[in-house]
């Protein structure tokens, strides 16, 4: 079975603070070593699970944060500035790194949605949206890229943050593992175990999710069409530059709504908008 794992850092166990997931941060480095421990965890259980090939797609920020050197040697890794973002390499171009669909999706070192009370480090994609729904429900990270990987037949198998993270994914994910590795204090703090603790549950998780995912207990994310993205973001000028995206049009004091017949395209037009939203305060 191929595995498809999405590996995000402000998740991660140790990180309570977004500071040292910026590259100019000091505690970077010490932030790479985490993420690089729980990605390797993920591998090893994947393929304890009865992975055949695990693909990493480097899903923070740049996108060029996992040293290369130091992931297990069995996985490939996708990196660098990617069109589809956090979900590269798992849909229509997955050919282009191997071969056949995958089986399932594992999403480590996430974090929850924008507006979230006192998640840690909350936010969906950017630090612009104050607010992100799917068709009405507030939604993150978790559950947009759940529905796009949906469309392409790929269920998420497990997702590993924080308490709140978990909360969110339940109401999205019933069926995926959900493993915590922190309970969220507030925005910037948390309580979290230890990094080696943090592995050994992502690893465990990872091979049940991909042992259930073998069985048929997994299913991929359906929403209802038409899918509707509703963003808010932090000012009018950011809502201004994300709403020149096609299918997508304002909506009261600083929303912008996106309405399309699929998830992948309701995506694009999304990912898109937050995109152009960052130039209205570069």
């Amino acid at each position: 079975m191929r595995v498809y794992l999405s590996v995000d850092m402000e998740g991660l166990a140790g990180i309570s603070h977004s500071a040292p997931t910026g590259r100019g941060d000091e505690g970077y480095p010490a932030a790479v070593e985490l993420m690089v421990g729980e990605a390797n965890a993920a591998i090893e259980g994947a393929h304890a699970g009865g992975a055949t090939e695990v693909v990493v797609n480097d899903s923070h920020g740049g996108m060029f944060n996992l040293s290369p050197m130091g992931l297990d040697r069995r996985a490939v890794v996708v990196q660098g500035q990617k069109a589809w973002s956090m979900v590269q390499g798992a849909g229509p171009d997955a050919r282009l790194i191997g071969d056949g669909r995958f089986g399932v999706a594992l999403f480590v070192g996430y974090h929850v949605r924008a507006g979230h009370p006192d998640g840690v480090i909350a936010h969906t994609y950017s630090y612009a949206p104050t607010l992100s729904t799917l068709n009405g429900r507030p939604v993150g990270e978790t559950g947009i890229n759940a529905a796009v990987l949906g469309a392409w037949g790929v269920p998420v198998g497990l997702v590993a943050g924080d308490d709140r993270l978990a909360e969110e994914t339940e109401g999205w994910l019933p069926w995926a593992e959900r493993v915590v590795v922190k309970r969220a204090v507030g925005w910037r703090a948390a309580a979290s175990v230890h990094p080696a603790v943090a592995r050994e549950l992502v690893r465990e998780g990872a091979e049940r999710a991909v042992r259930r995912a073998a069985t048929g207990e997994l299913r991929p994310l359906e929403v209802e069409t038409p899918v509707r993205i509703e963003i808010e973001y932090r000012n009018g000028g950011e809502a201004d530059y994300a709403a020149l995206v096609p299918l997508a049009e304002r909506y009261g004091d600083r929303g912008v709504r996106i309405v399309a017949q699929d998830a992948p395209t309701a995506y694009r037009a999304f990912l898109a908008g937050i995109r152009l939203a960052s130039l209205a305060s570069a």
